[in-house]
Protein backbone atom coordinates (compact mmCIF):
# COMPACT_ATOMS: atom_id res chain seq x y z
CA UNK A 1 0.00 0.00 0.00
CA UNK A 2 1.38 3.36 -0.99
CA UNK A 3 0.34 7.04 0.22
CA UNK A 4 -0.04 10.39 -2.17
CA UNK A 5 0.45 13.74 -0.94
CA UNK A 6 -1.03 16.02 -3.28
CA UNK A 7 -0.04 19.41 -1.50
CA UNK A 8 -1.24 21.91 -3.88
CA UNK A 9 -1.79 24.03 -1.10
CA UNK A 10 1.27 23.78 0.37
CA UNK A 11 2.36 21.39 3.47
CA UNK A 12 1.82 22.10 7.33
CA UNK A 13 2.90 19.72 9.65
CA UNK A 14 -1.07 20.03 11.08
CA UNK A 15 -2.75 19.34 7.91
CA UNK A 16 -0.08 16.46 7.20
CA UNK A 17 -1.14 14.69 10.10
CA UNK A 18 -4.65 15.24 9.86
CA UNK A 19 -4.73 13.87 6.37
CA UNK A 20 -3.18 10.77 7.82
CA UNK A 21 -6.51 10.49 10.56
CA UNK A 22 -8.79 10.77 7.88
CA UNK A 23 -7.40 8.03 6.08
CA UNK A 24 -8.53 5.65 9.39
CA UNK A 25 -12.25 4.32 9.94
CA UNK A 26 -12.09 4.48 13.27
CA UNK A 27 -11.22 8.11 14.29
CA UNK A 28 -11.98 8.47 17.88
CA UNK A 29 -9.77 5.17 17.97
CA UNK A 30 -7.02 6.59 16.61
CA UNK A 31 -6.81 9.89 18.07
CA UNK A 32 -6.93 7.99 22.06
CA UNK A 33 -3.70 6.09 20.40
CA UNK A 34 -2.24 9.30 19.67
CA UNK A 35 -3.36 10.82 23.10
CA UNK A 36 -1.69 7.43 24.80
CA UNK A 37 1.83 8.68 23.30
CA UNK A 38 3.43 10.43 26.01
CA UNK A 39 3.25 13.87 24.48
CA UNK A 40 4.44 16.20 27.60
CA UNK A 41 1.54 18.49 28.30
CA UNK A 42 -0.24 17.82 24.92
CA UNK A 43 -3.95 17.07 24.39
CA UNK A 44 -4.94 15.72 20.86
CA UNK A 45 -8.54 17.08 19.83
CA UNK A 46 -10.22 15.47 16.76
CA UNK A 47 -12.53 17.74 14.82
CA UNK A 48 -13.55 18.57 11.51
CA UNK A 49 -13.46 21.88 9.37
CA UNK A 50 -14.98 22.34 6.15
CA UNK A 51 -12.71 24.52 3.22
CA UNK A 52 -15.35 25.74 0.15
CA UNK A 53 -17.27 23.26 1.18
CA UNK A 54 -15.43 20.11 1.51
CA UNK A 55 -15.23 18.53 4.64
CA UNK A 56 -12.05 17.31 6.01
CA UNK A 57 -10.28 16.54 9.50
CA UNK A 58 -8.67 19.10 11.46
CA UNK A 59 -6.74 17.94 14.94
CA UNK A 60 -6.65 20.71 17.13
CA UNK A 61 -3.08 20.41 19.04
CA UNK A 62 -3.57 21.93 22.68
CA UNK A 63 0.13 22.39 24.95
CA UNK A 64 -0.89 23.20 28.34
CA UNK A 65 -4.35 24.31 27.28
CA UNK A 66 -3.39 26.62 24.68
CA UNK A 67 -3.97 25.79 20.90
CA UNK A 68 -1.05 26.11 18.94
CA UNK A 69 -1.34 27.49 15.84
CA UNK A 70 0.82 28.70 13.22
CA UNK A 71 0.62 32.67 13.77
CA UNK A 72 1.64 31.62 17.73
CA UNK A 73 4.87 30.14 16.19
CA UNK A 74 6.04 33.83 15.34
CA UNK A 75 4.39 36.00 18.13
CA UNK A 76 4.58 34.84 21.22
CA UNK A 77 7.63 34.88 23.60
CA UNK A 78 7.98 31.43 25.54
CA UNK A 79 11.06 29.54 26.99
CA UNK A 80 12.95 28.15 24.24
CA UNK A 81 14.71 24.76 24.21
CA UNK A 82 17.89 23.11 21.75
CA UNK A 83 17.92 20.19 20.04
CA UNK A 84 19.18 18.02 22.92
CA UNK A 85 16.21 18.69 24.80
CA UNK A 86 13.82 17.47 22.15
CA UNK A 87 15.87 14.60 21.34
CA UNK A 88 15.38 13.79 25.21
CA UNK A 89 11.51 14.67 24.36
CA UNK A 90 11.42 11.37 21.85
CA UNK A 91 13.34 9.08 23.73
CA UNK A 92 10.79 9.63 26.40
CA UNK A 93 7.85 8.81 24.07
CA UNK A 94 5.49 5.87 24.04
CA UNK A 95 6.32 5.02 20.10
CA UNK A 96 8.89 2.34 18.79
CA UNK A 97 12.27 3.05 18.40
CA UNK A 98 11.45 3.00 14.39
CA UNK A 99 9.40 6.18 14.97
CA UNK A 100 11.57 7.70 17.65
CA UNK A 101 14.17 7.70 14.88
CA UNK A 102 12.10 9.28 12.17
CA UNK A 103 11.02 11.60 14.50
CA UNK A 104 14.19 12.66 15.16
CA UNK A 105 15.63 12.74 11.89
CA UNK A 106 12.87 15.28 10.60
CA UNK A 107 13.52 17.35 14.01
CA UNK A 108 17.04 17.05 12.40
CA UNK A 109 16.35 18.18 9.57
CA UNK A 110 14.42 21.49 10.53
CA UNK A 111 17.65 22.00 12.92
CA UNK A 112 20.16 22.03 10.08
CA UNK A 113 18.26 24.50 8.01
CA UNK A 114 17.40 26.91 11.28
CA UNK A 115 21.67 26.26 11.66
CA UNK A 116 21.93 27.20 8.35
CA UNK A 117 19.43 30.00 8.10
CA UNK A 118 20.78 31.55 11.22
CA UNK A 119 24.53 31.25 10.67
CA UNK A 120 24.57 29.19 13.69
CA UNK A 121 26.04 25.49 15.23
CA UNK A 122 22.61 22.87 15.27
CA UNK A 123 23.96 22.83 18.90
CA UNK A 124 23.37 26.73 19.43
CA UNK A 125 19.89 26.66 17.50
CA UNK A 126 16.89 27.21 19.79
CA UNK A 127 13.29 26.73 19.29
CA UNK A 128 10.70 28.18 21.25
CA UNK A 129 8.94 26.36 23.72
CA UNK A 130 5.29 25.85 23.03
CA UNK A 131 6.15 25.77 18.69
CA UNK A 132 8.56 23.00 19.78
CA UNK A 133 6.08 20.81 21.78
CA UNK A 134 3.50 21.67 18.58
CA UNK A 135 6.37 20.30 16.03
CA UNK A 136 7.01 17.34 18.00
CA UNK A 137 3.21 16.96 18.24
CA UNK A 138 2.63 17.18 14.37
CA UNK A 139 6.12 15.11 13.23
CA UNK A 140 4.69 12.58 16.47
CA UNK A 141 1.80 11.87 14.22
CA UNK A 142 2.65 12.03 10.75
CA UNK A 143 5.70 8.95 12.14
CA UNK A 144 3.24 7.27 14.18
CA UNK A 145 0.34 6.72 11.26
CA UNK A 146 2.61 6.05 8.95
CA UNK A 147 4.01 3.11 10.66
CA UNK A 148 0.18 2.34 11.43
CA UNK A 149 -0.74 2.20 7.99
CA UNK A 150 2.59 0.62 6.92
CA UNK A 151 2.86 2.35 3.78
CA UNK A 152 5.78 0.53 1.62
CA UNK A 153 6.04 4.02 -0.49
CA UNK A 154 5.06 7.42 -0.10
CA UNK A 155 4.21 9.83 -3.20
CA UNK A 156 4.08 13.97 -2.87
CA UNK A 157 3.33 16.54 -5.87
CA UNK A 158 5.53 19.33 -5.85
CA UNK A 159 5.04 21.89 -3.30
CA UNK A 160 3.15 25.30 -3.74
CA UNK A 161 4.95 27.27 -1.69
CA UNK A 162 2.56 30.24 -1.35
CA UNK A 163 3.93 33.79 -1.89
CA UNK A 164 4.01 37.63 -0.03
CA UNK A 165 6.02 37.53 2.98
CA UNK A 166 5.84 35.98 6.16
CA UNK A 167 6.72 38.00 9.80
CA UNK A 168 9.02 35.77 11.90
CA UNK A 169 10.85 36.54 15.47
CA UNK A 170 13.86 37.82 13.69
CA UNK A 171 11.63 40.36 11.25
CA UNK A 172 9.46 40.14 7.63
CA UNK A 173 10.50 37.83 5.31
CA UNK A 174 10.06 36.61 1.49
CA UNK A 175 8.37 33.11 1.04
CA UNK A 176 9.40 30.64 1.25
CA UNK A 177 11.60 31.84 4.34
CA UNK A 178 14.89 30.83 4.69
CA UNK A 179 14.96 27.73 6.95
CA UNK A 180 12.20 26.44 4.69
CA UNK A 181 14.21 27.11 1.38
CA UNK A 182 16.88 25.17 2.51
CA UNK A 183 14.62 22.18 3.64
CA UNK A 184 13.32 22.30 0.20
CA UNK A 185 16.85 21.97 -1.87
CA UNK A 186 16.20 19.29 -3.74
CA UNK A 187 12.55 19.18 -3.64
CA UNK A 188 10.17 20.66 -6.23
CA UNK A 189 8.53 23.59 -5.01
CA UNK A 190 6.73 26.74 -6.65
CA UNK A 191 5.56 30.02 -5.60
CA UNK A 192 2.29 30.95 -6.43
CA UNK A 193 -0.25 34.16 -6.37
CA UNK A 194 -1.33 33.25 -2.91
CA UNK A 195 -0.12 35.82 -0.84
CA UNK A 196 0.74 33.66 2.43
CA UNK A 197 3.29 31.31 3.74
CA UNK A 198 1.31 27.67 2.54
CA UNK A 199 4.37 25.25 3.06
CA UNK A 200 5.96 25.44 6.87
CA UNK A 201 8.95 24.11 8.00
CA UNK A 202 7.90 21.30 9.64
CA UNK A 203 5.57 20.56 6.81
CA UNK A 204 8.68 20.64 4.16
CA UNK A 205 10.67 18.41 6.70
CA UNK A 206 7.90 15.97 6.85
CA UNK A 207 7.80 15.47 2.89
CA UNK A 208 10.99 15.89 2.36
CA UNK A 209 11.93 13.04 4.96
CA UNK A 210 9.30 10.86 3.88
CA UNK A 211 8.64 11.22 0.08
CA UNK A 212 10.36 7.92 -2.34
CA UNK A 213 9.50 10.11 -5.04
CA UNK A 214 8.02 13.58 -6.05
CA UNK A 215 5.74 13.33 -9.34
CA UNK A 216 2.75 15.75 -10.31
CA UNK A 217 0.82 12.18 -9.85
CA UNK A 218 1.70 8.22 -9.60
CA UNK A 219 -0.44 5.72 -11.52
CA UNK A 220 -3.10 4.27 -9.01
CA UNK A 221 -3.60 0.90 -9.65
CA UNK A 222 -6.37 1.12 -7.03
CA UNK A 223 -7.09 3.76 -4.47
CA UNK A 224 -8.07 2.94 -1.18
CA UNK A 225 -9.13 5.87 0.21
CA UNK A 226 -8.47 9.34 0.30
CA UNK A 227 -7.72 11.65 3.86
CA UNK A 228 -8.33 15.24 3.93
CA UNK A 229 -6.45 17.49 5.99
CA UNK A 230 -7.92 21.14 6.50
CA UNK A 231 -6.10 24.11 7.18
CA UNK A 232 -7.47 27.12 10.05
CA UNK A 233 -7.00 29.56 7.14
CA UNK A 234 -10.36 30.09 5.18
CA UNK A 235 -8.99 31.10 1.51
CA UNK A 236 -10.26 31.41 -1.81
CA UNK A 237 -8.91 27.79 -2.95
CA UNK A 238 -9.73 24.79 -0.24
CA UNK A 239 -7.14 25.20 2.42
CA UNK A 240 -6.56 21.05 2.27
CA UNK A 241 -3.84 18.59 1.86
CA UNK A 242 -5.31 15.41 0.13
CA UNK A 243 -3.93 11.64 0.96
CA UNK A 244 -4.33 8.94 -1.27
CA UNK A 245 -4.30 5.54 -0.48
CA UNK A 246 -3.29 3.49 -3.20
CA UNK A 247 -2.61 -0.56 -4.09
CA UNK A 248 0.57 -1.02 -5.68
CA UNK A 249 2.78 0.36 -7.63
CA UNK A 250 2.77 1.28 -11.10
CA UNK A 251 5.05 -1.19 -13.30
CA UNK A 252 6.86 -0.39 -17.12
CA UNK A 253 7.32 -3.08 -19.47
CA UNK A 254 10.42 -2.46 -21.43
CA UNK A 255 11.46 -4.02 -24.34
CA UNK A 256 13.69 -4.80 -27.12
CA UNK A 257 15.09 -6.52 -30.55
CA UNK A 258 18.30 -7.49 -30.96
CA UNK A 259 20.15 -9.52 -34.13
CA UNK A 260 23.79 -8.85 -33.24
CA UNK A 261 24.08 -10.74 -29.32
CA UNK A 262 25.13 -14.22 -29.04
CA UNK A 263 22.85 -16.08 -26.40
CA UNK A 264 25.99 -16.15 -23.82
CA UNK A 265 25.77 -12.23 -23.91
CA UNK A 266 22.05 -11.22 -24.05
CA UNK A 267 21.69 -14.14 -21.31
CA UNK A 268 24.55 -12.21 -19.25
CA UNK A 269 22.38 -8.99 -19.53
CA UNK A 270 19.41 -10.74 -18.43
CA UNK A 271 21.10 -11.55 -15.53
CA UNK A 272 22.31 -7.90 -14.84
CA UNK A 273 19.21 -6.53 -15.07
CA UNK A 274 17.72 -9.34 -12.54
CA UNK A 275 20.32 -8.46 -10.03
CA UNK A 276 19.73 -4.93 -10.19
CA UNK A 277 15.94 -5.73 -8.66
CA UNK A 278 14.38 -5.80 -11.84
CA UNK A 279 10.59 -7.43 -11.45
CA UNK A 280 11.26 -9.58 -14.03
CA UNK A 281 13.31 -10.16 -17.16
CA UNK A 282 12.70 -12.87 -19.81
CA UNK A 283 13.95 -13.38 -23.52
CA UNK A 284 12.44 -14.33 -26.59
CA UNK A 285 13.63 -15.98 -29.64
CA UNK A 286 12.19 -13.80 -32.49
CA UNK A 287 12.77 -14.09 -36.31
CA UNK A 288 13.50 -10.44 -37.76
CA UNK A 289 13.72 -8.31 -41.28
CA UNK A 290 15.72 -10.68 -43.63
CA UNK A 291 14.80 -13.86 -41.67
CA UNK A 292 17.64 -13.17 -39.09
CA UNK A 293 17.09 -15.06 -36.39
CA UNK A 294 17.12 -12.33 -33.13
CA UNK A 295 16.13 -12.19 -29.30
CA UNK A 296 13.56 -10.04 -27.63
CA UNK A 297 14.41 -8.56 -24.25
CA UNK A 298 11.53 -8.20 -21.89
CA UNK A 299 12.34 -6.35 -18.23
CA UNK A 300 9.36 -5.46 -15.97
CA UNK A 301 9.99 -2.55 -13.69
CA UNK A 302 8.66 -0.39 -10.91
CA UNK A 303 7.28 2.68 -13.08
CA UNK A 304 9.57 4.59 -10.17
CA UNK A 305 12.90 2.52 -11.12
CA UNK A 306 12.27 2.64 -15.58
CA UNK A 307 15.07 5.46 -15.76
CA UNK A 308 17.66 3.01 -13.98
CA UNK A 309 16.41 -0.10 -16.12
CA UNK A 310 16.55 1.59 -19.79
CA UNK A 311 20.41 3.00 -18.78
CA UNK A 312 20.83 -0.81 -17.48
CA UNK A 313 19.55 -2.11 -21.29
CA UNK A 314 21.99 0.14 -23.27
CA UNK A 315 24.65 -0.11 -20.98
CA UNK A 316 24.00 -4.49 -22.00
CA UNK A 317 22.94 -4.63 -24.90
CA UNK A 318 23.58 -3.62 -28.53
CA UNK A 319 19.83 -1.87 -28.68
CA UNK A 320 19.64 1.56 -30.51
CA UNK A 321 16.14 1.30 -29.36
CA UNK A 322 13.81 0.89 -26.13
CA UNK A 323 9.86 0.52 -26.37
CA UNK A 324 7.71 1.28 -23.11
CA UNK A 325 4.31 0.12 -22.21
CA UNK A 326 2.46 0.77 -19.03
CA UNK A 327 0.26 -2.09 -18.60
CA UNK A 328 -2.48 -2.90 -15.95
CA UNK A 329 -1.95 -5.94 -13.76
CA UNK A 330 -3.41 -8.34 -11.31
CA UNK A 331 -1.44 -9.80 -8.30
CA UNK A 332 -2.16 -11.87 -5.42
CA UNK A 333 -0.77 -10.62 -1.95
CA UNK A 334 2.55 -12.91 -1.47
CA UNK A 335 4.33 -13.73 1.97
CA UNK A 336 6.98 -15.89 3.06
CA UNK A 337 7.11 -18.21 5.82
CA UNK A 338 9.63 -20.42 7.69
CA UNK A 339 8.21 -24.17 8.47
CA UNK A 340 10.10 -26.38 9.73
CA UNK A 341 13.27 -24.76 8.01
CA UNK A 342 11.25 -24.45 4.46
CA UNK A 343 10.71 -21.17 3.12
CA UNK A 344 6.89 -21.61 1.95
CA UNK A 345 5.34 -19.34 -0.96
CA UNK A 346 2.22 -18.54 -0.31
CA UNK A 347 -0.03 -16.36 -2.18
CA UNK A 348 -3.68 -15.28 -1.64
CA UNK A 349 -6.77 -13.05 -3.24
CA UNK A 350 -9.45 -13.29 -5.80
CA UNK A 351 -10.86 -15.82 -3.78
CA UNK A 352 -7.94 -18.44 -4.17
CA UNK A 353 -4.94 -19.15 -1.86
CA UNK A 354 -1.98 -20.60 -3.94
CA UNK A 355 1.44 -22.21 -1.83
CA UNK A 356 4.65 -23.63 -2.31
CA UNK A 357 8.01 -24.75 -1.13
CA UNK A 358 10.65 -22.46 -2.23
CA UNK A 359 12.65 -25.33 -5.17
CA UNK A 360 16.12 -24.65 -3.44
CA UNK A 361 14.52 -26.24 -0.17
CA UNK A 362 12.88 -28.67 -2.04
CA UNK A 363 16.20 -29.28 -4.47
CA UNK A 364 18.20 -29.38 -1.44
CA UNK A 365 16.20 -31.85 0.56
CA UNK A 366 16.49 -34.53 -2.92
CA UNK A 367 20.04 -33.86 -3.21
CA UNK A 368 20.42 -34.88 0.62
CA UNK A 369 18.07 -37.47 0.44
CA UNK A 370 19.05 -38.95 -2.80
CA UNK A 371 15.65 -38.74 -4.39
CA UNK A 372 13.26 -37.07 -6.94
CA UNK A 373 11.91 -34.07 -7.02
CA UNK A 374 8.56 -34.96 -6.95
CA UNK A 375 8.97 -37.76 -3.85
CA UNK A 376 11.06 -34.15 -2.06
CA UNK A 377 7.32 -32.31 -2.22
CA UNK A 378 5.41 -35.07 -1.17
CA UNK A 379 7.38 -35.17 2.00
CA UNK A 380 7.00 -31.67 2.53
CA UNK A 381 3.15 -32.13 2.05
CA UNK A 382 2.45 -28.93 0.36
CA UNK A 383 0.70 -28.40 -2.48
CA UNK A 384 2.95 -27.17 -5.75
Amino acid sequence: MNIYFECNMGAAGDMVSSALVDLFDDRAAIVAKLNSLSLPHTKIKYGTKKQCGIDGTHLEIIIGGEVETHETHHHHHHAHRNLAVVLEIVDALTVSEKVKNDIKNIYTIVAEAESKAHGKAVSEVHFHELGMLDAIADITITAFLLDELGADKVYCSPINVGGGTVECAHGVLSVPAPATANILTGVPYYKSEIKIELCTPTGAAIMKYYTDEFTDAPRFDAVQKIGIGTGTKELENANIIRAFLFEGESVDELSCNVDDMSGEDIAFAAERILDSGALDCFITPIMMKKGRPAYMLTVLCNHSDTDKFVRLIFKHTTTIGIRKYTPSRYTLDRTLTDCGGVQIKRSEGFGEIKQKPEFDNVKKIAIEKDISIFEARKELRIES
